[in-house]
């Protein structure tokens, strides 16, 4: 049958229910992503001790991926990959500083897939990438509460984004089944905890004050080179992003309690993921954007889908590209042919699957450069630099580069990478996304331009 034919069905299933005054079965979905929220921050995957209950409990109340990774160490192209079941170089959003790139006219999210099924669709954002008009990846969200600051210091902070999210159910949870997208700035820097979560996790000296790291005019003066914190500096700096991480996990909390005292809880499929990690000197650097380690594409991924899904810890790699195709299965909705991704819900019940390889891509600062984990292994290469192997599996760190020492290993993931990018070479998408000036002062402002601020 045909789109247009599935369209027509779904409409005339849901005009049906509503006639008869039945309810409609499918359940709710609300996508959680904290922005710059590393893996292994989370206490259940070895960060520290109590900095995380709320996520800790809602990853035992569902499945965790535990090597779950992204396709770009940035926002605009990871979320995409999350939404189209694409990577990066096939759905066209990305590129980098100079000429950012938007989502290709062609590519579908899944939001479509729920809007044409009859969910009610809301994205609430708090980044410039994920405006719906200049890049694209929200486009198909019915309604989108985006608020942009023009500094990484004035956002939208987790509890008001929390507030958004929790006014948006209430006033719409009982219009049917919905798609919510609740993406958190919070632990993006400058790294500024409340006081409270200040006090607990900043360093013995910093609990008192007012010292923040991250401001725009800091992250510039690093990536021109006219700045280079020390180690116990970013040690300062990672300890103020813990506090983020802990009240960021403390609103995750707080609109989860929220979605119970509805009663959406138990009726609900709940994902909670990041777009990406952060980096605090393990490869020299600092931030994210730059490099493709695991620190900043290994990503947390829980999907809570009570009836359907028991709880578990799932060890096989996946990937972002398999959420969208997930939720479908869950919500039992039809699969565009054009996702790429595949369901875990047989991988989370327990079922072996296929090997899922994981292809990343991207580097918003300097020259491009792509990985490809495969089989516990994982491939680096950059143009004009010789290629990085590291074997994951022993060494999740990637601190001791084999591509010299395990020559098949490297000639195997170099033939698989070679494949995979022959089949992507002819989409040629990534239309270069029309910024105007004032867009591109916020972008700026962010920390996401080039010199120093006006």
């Amino acid at each position: 049958m045909s789109p247009a034919g599935q369209r027509g069905l779904a409409l005339l299933g849901t005009l049906l229910l509503t006639a008869c005054g039945g309810d409609d079965p499918r359940p709710s979905v609300v996508m959680v992503v904290g922005d710059t929220l590393r893996a292994d921050k989370l206490s259940c995957m070895g960060g520290p001790e109590g900095l995380t209950p709320y996520l800790d409990r809602i990853a035992a109340q569902g499945v965790r991926f535990d090597q779950a990774r992204s396709h770009a160490p940035w926002t605009l192209p990871s979320t995409a990959s999350m939404l189209t079941s694409l990577h990066p170089e096939e759905h066209g959003a990305g590129g980098r500083l100079g000429r950012f790139t938007k989502l290709d006219a062609e590519v579908q999210t899944v939001v479509r897939t729920f809007r044409d099924q009859g969910y009610r669709t809301h994205a609430i954002v708090n980044v410039l990438f994920l405006d719906p008009e200049r890049f694209g990846v929200t486009r198909d969200f019915e309604t989108v509460d985006q608020q942009v600051f023009e500094t990484n210091v004035d956002v939208r902070a987790a509890d008001a984004t929390t507030r958004a999210a929790l006014d948006w159910i209430e006033a719409n949870g009982d219009d049917g089944p919905f798609f919510l997208l609740v993406h958190y700035f919070d632990p993006h820097c400058v790294y500024a905890p409340p006081r409270a979560f200040r006090e607990r996790w900043a360093e013995p000296g910093d609990r008192e004050g007012e010292w923040t790291f991250g401001t725009r005019p800091q992250m510039v003066a690093i990536r021109e080179g006219e700045l280079s914190p020390a180690a116990a500096t970013i040690r300062r700096a990672e300890a103020l992003y813990n506090g983020e991480v802990s009240y960021l996990d403390a609103q995750i909390g707080r609109l989860d309690d929220g979605l119970a005292a509805r009663g959406e809880r138990d009726d609900l499929v709940l994902v909670v993921t990041a777009d990406h990690g952060e980096e605090f000197l393990e490869h020299g650097g600092f931030e994210h954007g730059h490099t493709l380690y695991d620190e900043l594409v290994r990503v947390p991924m829980v999907i809570r889908a009570p009836g359907q899904l028991a709880p578990a810890v799932v060890e096989t790699p996946v990937r972002h590209i398999d959420l969208a195709p997930t939720l479908c299965e869950l919500c039992d909705l039809p699969l565009p042919d054009q996702f790429l991704g595949r369901s875990l819900v047989s991988l989370a019940g327990g079922e072996a699957g296929a090997p899922r390889p994981t292809l990343a891509h991207g580097n918003m600062w300097a020259r491009p450069q792509t990985s490809w984990t495969s089989g516990g292994w994982k491939l680096i290469v950059r143009d004009g630099v010789a290629p990085e192997l590291y074997e994951v599996a022993t060494d999740p760190a990637e601190q001791r580069d084999l591509a010299g020492s395990r020559p098949e290993e490297l000639a195997r993931l170099q033939a698989e990478l070679e494949a995979v990018e022959l089949g992507m070479g002819a989409l040629k998408r990534g239309e270069e996304a029309s910024l105007d000036p004032r867009t591109r002062e916020v972008l700026n402002g962010l920390g996401y331009g080039g010199g120093r601020p006006r």
